[in-house]
């Protein structure tokens, strides 16, 4: 934590979000099974990742739509038109992803079924106010995330240099927006209880469905009961790169009553991105 909540709610207020439309072409000829070092459990993480993302997406801009009509504020109005042009990027380009993870026999089709008939269950049955409150909680999941693509390079090292790519833009539209659904969320509902709550059920809900859909990519691939993909990911959770050990204190900010997302100050990386000239339509 390195700015106080007023600096962080100036960066905030900043922060200009764009759209844009990349283009992901993956190659299967070039891309092996275990994309990511050669590790199993390193790269059916990262996929299990993915499948979460495209229902996950619509299920964001949802929550955020049905709690603008509370925001007054016009450049927060203006940042939601941003952040649900880049969820929707988000959830098409990650749709093609896990179509191309069909050819290694991975039930895709199901998986995503399953998560479609849940959100629109959790539509149907919970308020906007705790649908924000879950996207709130699992945007912080991802932005802390995306500051380890990001920063550590341990964490992208072995990975397939398409693969790289893709998780590297997303990672930065997330920082990019990280705050979106957060300023919705205090202007719209405010509810310190609500937010705390729901991050508990989701960092449980969140942490099952990954390593649920992860265990089925491991199974089909025989992999599952595999004591050295397990020390694998003793080591990739705890030692190198260390994920969970590297984000645990971003995690419990958000527990604080004056967390805001731009706490964690990052804007550095957004304009190192741009600086390597990368390729897109803005839109």
């Amino acid at each position: 934590m390195n700015n106080s909540l007023e600096q962080a709610q100036q960066i905030s207020a900043s922060i200009d979000i764009t759209g844009r439309k990349m283009e992901f072409d993956f190659e299967p000829g070039d891309i092996p099974r275990y994309w990511y070092g050669n590790n199993a459990f390193k790269s059916t993480f990262m996929n299990a990742l993915s499948c979460l993302f495209p229902e996950g997406e619509r299920m964001f801009m949802d929550a955020v739509r049905d709690n603008q009509h509370k925001v007054t504020d016009p450049q927060l109005l203006q940042q939601i038109k941003g952040f649900i042009k880049q969820e929707a990027i988000h959830g098409h380009e990650h749709a093609q992803y896990n179509d191309f993870l069909k050819r290694w026999q991975y039930p895709i089709d199901k998986i995503m079924n399953f998560e479609k008939k849940e959100k629109v269950w959790l539509k149907k049955w919970l308020s906007p106010a705790r649908r924000l409150a879950m996207t709130c909680a699992l945007e912080h999941f991802t932005a802390i995330m995306a500051h380890q693509v990001l920063t550590n390079p341990d964490f992208t090292e072995g990975m397939h240099p398409q693969f790289k790519e893709m998780w590297r833009w997303h990672a930065i539209e997330e920082t990019e927006h990280k705050a979106v659904a957060y300023d919705v969320y205090q202007q719209a509902v405010g509810s310190y209880w609500l937010r705390i709550y729901t991050m508990l059920v989701v960092t449980v809900m969140f942490c099952f469905r990954t390593s649920l859909f992860q265990a089925i990519f491991l199974w089909k691939d025989g992999q599952l009961f595999n004591p050295k993909v397990w020390w694998h990911g003793v080591k990739f959770y705890f030692l190198k790169p260390g994920l969970v050990r590297n984000i645990w204190s971003d995690y419990l900010d958000y527990f604080r009553r004056d967390f805001h997302p731009w706490m964690h100050d990052n804007r550095e990386l957004l304009q190192q991105w741009e600086a390597e000239g990368q390729k897109y339509k803005a839109v």
